[in-house]
């Protein structure tokens, strides 16, 4: 009994010792598929809920963390600046140079594998 007691301790202090909880939230690589998949949706949703007809694009990934949730939880924040094309328009939009950026964090949660991906909390703008 002792040394089962001792085992999980000595895993709790060697996973918080090495900045990994488990189940809590770690660092993710914004240029990992899921990751930037993940973005590529929320920032699509971001578009679509504004009711600007200016397509918006992020400009710069501040942090980006993911959580292993029955799926892959991902929360993003951004700098995000306002284009000079429409939102219907399919080309490549260049940003503006004096475009005013602002921040937004995005919450989405992907289960890749059924394919399903929701942003479960609209931007935090």
């Amino acid at each position: 009994m002792i040394s089962r007691v001792a085992f999980v301790f000595l895993g709790v202090v060697c996973a918080v010792g090495f900045g990994a909880l488990i189940g809590g939230f770690s660092n993710a690589d914004p240029n990992e598929e899921g990751a930037r998949n993940a973005l590529n949706f929320a920032i699509a949703q971001h578009n679509a809920a504004t009711n600007d007809m200016y397509r918006r694009v992020g400009k710069e990934v501040i942090e980006s963390k993911k959580q292993i949730v029955s799926g892959v939880k991902y929360v993003f924040t951004v700098k995000m600046v306002k284009t000079n094309c429409r939102k219907d328009a399919s080309d490549e939009c260049a940003v503006p140079a004096d475009a005013q950026p602002y921040q937004c964090t995005f919450t989405v949660w992907s289960r890749p594998w059924l394919p399903d991906i929701r942003l479960i909390e609209g931007a935090i703008c």
